[in-house]
């Protein structure tokens, strides 16, 4: 069997890879990854398992010849190639739109041909301004280029399902916590770590006091993905993907409780992604699957790794 992971020295990709060997499913399985490395995540490739083989093709999803080529024997594909960061897809739009609106349909195309079953990474970005619980039937209205563009590969990923047949599955996960071989730190729990970690004070907008935002710790996530892999019964939907909606309020309390002298400053200038939403998970609890990890165990995994920094002064 033949497992193609996009993006997968990505963020959660690089975790991923290293997690299908440990599922019996996947015994004898050959892990390929497609990633163009514009990250330079070369780390995400250094001492993976070896109960598995892997090959690593560099290549991007926008090119259909590269996705042609990284599909061939492939089975099953778990989609996380993408442009993250939804404040920043302001700013680079056309690449946000090539990628993960072009990119997405390119695989969907290949998967389609081969009769793969595919796992689609979506985003609880896609949702817009909302009002209370939101579950998967909210009416969508992305206000970033991000969650637009993610939010239009989804409904083109479930069509297909849905129309053609085609054995797939979208989760919209929450903002992603939580520490990998991959790591990222332009998301706002990695980043306030990394930074209270160092000494430096989390600059907190007063307007975001009042927000909450659904969060998933980046295990749950993995599990997830893997929990999701050829349940017939959720073919053809989305499912919300979040372990807690918190305010970052509560996020700096987490962080407090391992490093209590972190300084907070509290400033007035407007957040570039100022939005509140509260997402119910409830409709992935009803095929069985619950999220396991929480802010505490997230914020505790960083932390540890930046132990050279903390050790003399952490509580």
């Amino acid at each position: 069997m033949v497992v193609l992971v996009t993006g997968g020295a990505g963020y959660i990709g690089s975790q991923l890879i290293r997690e299908i060997p440990k599922d019996k499913r996947f015994a004898g399985t050959t892990v390929r990854i497609l990633d163009n490395m514009f990250r330079e995540r070369y780390v995400s490739l250094w001492d993976l398992p070896k109960e598995a083989k892997y090959e690593m093709i560099e290549g991007d999803i926008r090119k259909p010849d590269d996705v042609k080529r990284a599909m061939q024997d492939v089975e099953l594909v778990y989609d996380l190639a993408g442009i993250t960061n939804a404040p920043l897809s302001f700013e680079r739009e056309q690449l946000t739109k090539e990628v993960n609106y072009g990119g997405a349909l390119n695989v969907l195309k290949e998967v389609m041909n081969k009769g793969a079953e595919l796992i689609y990474s979506a985003t609880a970005s896609q949702y817009g301004p909302t009002k209370g619980l939101v579950d998967e039937t909210y009416d969508c209205k992305p206000i970033s280029p991000y969650g637009k563009y993610k939010l239009m590969a989804e409904q083109a990923v479930l069509k297909a399902a849905k129309e053609n047949g085609v054995r797939a599955t979208a989760l919209r996960l929450g903002t992603v916590y939580g520490w990998t071989i991959g790591m990222r730190f332009d998301t706002v729990i990695d980043r306030f770590c990394y930074l209270a970690c160092i000494g430096m004070p989390l600059t907190v907008y007063d307007s975001a006091l009042k927000e909450k935002r659904p969060y998933v710790h980046v295990k749950d996530v993995l599990d997830a993905f893997l929990f999701t892999t050829g349940r017939k019964k959720m073919y053809g939907e989305a499912f919300n993907l979040v372990g807690q909606n918190a305010g970052v309020g509560e996020v700096v309390d987490r962080i407090k409780e391992f490093l209590p002298e972190v300084e907070v400053k509290i400033t007035s200038t407007p957040s570039l992604n100022q939005l509140s939403y509260v997402l119910d998970n409830s409709k992935l609890k009803k095929e069985g699957f619950e999220c396991k990890y929480g802010l505490r165990e997230g914020v505790k995994d960083i932390i540890d790794k930046f132990d050279a920094f903390t050790r003399k002064r952490a509580g």
